[in-house]
């Protein structure tokens, strides 16, 4: 047996050591406005060599009463009583208007699933019906969608997948807020369109060329059939249509939310972005502390917080250069997103950004995650502005959404008697150029809500008894 030995050696090898003034850049990168304001006042008062500078814009939001915020509330109320202008005045805000009121409380979360319980109960239906329709509603994502294909609530409540999707369609996507219950962004927006003349264009033109939005007034002229002052209406009204109706279903507190980045579409089409006038913007390192000499334990504290304070405006500023280094990539990348909507997104990761702007794939991942951004189609979260994509033969990529749309229209025109496999539907679209593998069809249609082919011919046979 070997004997055991000490010895001293040398190594050398590279290691990253988080400093503390590294961990605080990297704390305020994670934080939100709101959270950013809230440690920006921690640090004022612990820090004697801190100081804010007061702006017009504080104090006039210092002004803001509590009667306005009462106000508020009460317009809110009016919006679940039947209002139908919320999208409407948020996107008024992102077109322009008062950009001091960037605040948007987010009071729905905790009541709108109230809400959807109640508007079911008191509707007439049976006793399974409104157990269906409530596990429904219990099952929707937090954005509003319903993305189960509906053998989950059948088996419990010992019904069929067809029971369950009756009653989707005839009780859930009755409900307000209009859109609620969607099985895709598609028909999101679809169940938001009336009757009138202008949601009838902005429906034939989703219906005709919901996957091109992004193409000319020329090209949809064409495609459509529609003239040019049809498009720009149809369009319009398609930017004041809200793709994520549950907004937080499952709620939590009450939120306040500040937009940490604003793109705006300019006289010329052009998207601008800006890094929104903060407090933080205001902080300084105060000089009347200069000169003055310090000793013992009193200027052990005065050199922590002058180190802190100078790693805290370097920091901040870092912040301030990272967000913008995104949102330009994000407004170059996704400049019909930011016009059009949720039909207008392309494939984007949080790499793609990285690569582009120099930041690593985790900074950019701190930069937009729990933010949101002011846009011309109004307050979103910034993760909406990335999506996953699927490779195309000549090279590019396709947005997973767009490939979602198109497995959803093969299934909506498919025979009834021979609904179309998943195998057959990625035949058909690698015949169409977009590279995709049987099972990831699968997948889509799962998300989608949609039965498999089996499923589908049986609830085709089960209507055809019930009709003879």
């Amino acid at each position: 047996m070997a004997a055991l030995q000490t010895g001293i050696h040398q190594k050398l090898g590279q290691q990253l050591a988080l400093t503390p003034q590294l961990t605080q850049s990297l704390r305020l990168l994670a934080m939100n406005a709101v959270e950013l304001d809230s440690y920006l006042d921690e640090l004022l008062e612990s820090n004697p060599l801190l100081e804010a500078e007061q702006r017009d814009s504080e104090q006039h939001e210092e002004q803001i009463s509590l009667e306005q915020q009462k106000q508020d509330h009460e317009a809110e109320a009016e919006w679940r009583e039947g209002g139908d202008d919320r999208w409407e005045s948020m996107y008024r805000q992102g077109r322009g208007g008062d950009e001091e009121l960037r605040e948007l409380q987010l009071q729905r979360e905790q009541t709108l699933s109230e809400s959807l319980h109640e508007q079911i109960d008191r509707q007439p239906m049976s006793e399974l019906h409104h157990a269906i329709a409530h596990m429904i509603i219990d099952s929707l994502d937090e954005d509003g969608y319903y993305r189960d294909d509906g053998e989950a609530v059948a088996r419990a409540l010992d019904t069929t997948p067809a029971e369950v999707q009756r009653v989707l369609e005839q009780v859930i996507h009755q409900l307000e807020p209009a859109g609620i219950g969607a099985r895709d962004p598609m028909e999101c927006l679809l169940l938001q369109l009336g009757d009138n003349a202008e949601d009838i264009w902005a429906r034939r033109l989703l219906l005709d060329a919901g996957d091109q939005l992004t193409a000319s007034d020329a090209e949809l002229v064409t495609i459509t059939g529609m003239g040019r002052e049809k498009i720009a209406a149809a369009r319009a009204r398609l930017r004041r249509l809200d793709p994520f109706p549950g907004h937080g279903l499952h709620g939590h507190n009450t939120v306040y939310i500040k937009p940490e980045l604003i793109f705006r579409l300019n006289d010329q089409r052009e998207i601008e972005v800006e890094v929104p006038d903060s407090r933080w913007r205001g902080i300084t390192i105060s000089d009347r502390w200069q000169g003055r000499k310090w000793s013992g334990q009193d200027k052990v504290f005065m050199d922590a917080a002058t180190t802190e304070a100078k790693w805290l405006l370097y920091a901040l500023e870092q912040r301030k250069e990272s967000l913008m280094k995104v949102g330009m990539a994000l407004a170059r990348h996704q400049r019909a997103f930011l016009e059009y909507g949720m039909l207008g997104i392309k494939p984007l990761t949080l790499q793609n950004v990285a690569d582009e702007v120099g930041l690593h794939e985790s900074t950019v991942s701190r930069v937009t995650n729990g933010k949101y951004a002011q846009t011309p189609i109004g307050l979103i979260e910034m993760r909406r502005f990335f999506s996953a994509g699927l490779p195309t033969r000549g090279g590019g990529m396709i947005s997973v959404y767009r490939v979602m749309q198109r497995i959803r229209a093969l299934i909506a025109s498919e025979p009834p008697k021979f609904p179309i496999s998943d195998q057959a539907m990625a035949d058909r679209l690698r015949a169409e150029g977009i590279e995709v593998a049987r099972r990831t069809v699968a997948k889509y249609r799962e998300q989608l809500g949609l039965p498999t082919s089996n499923q589908r011919k049986k609830a085709y046979r089960q209507q055809s008894k019930e009709k003879a």
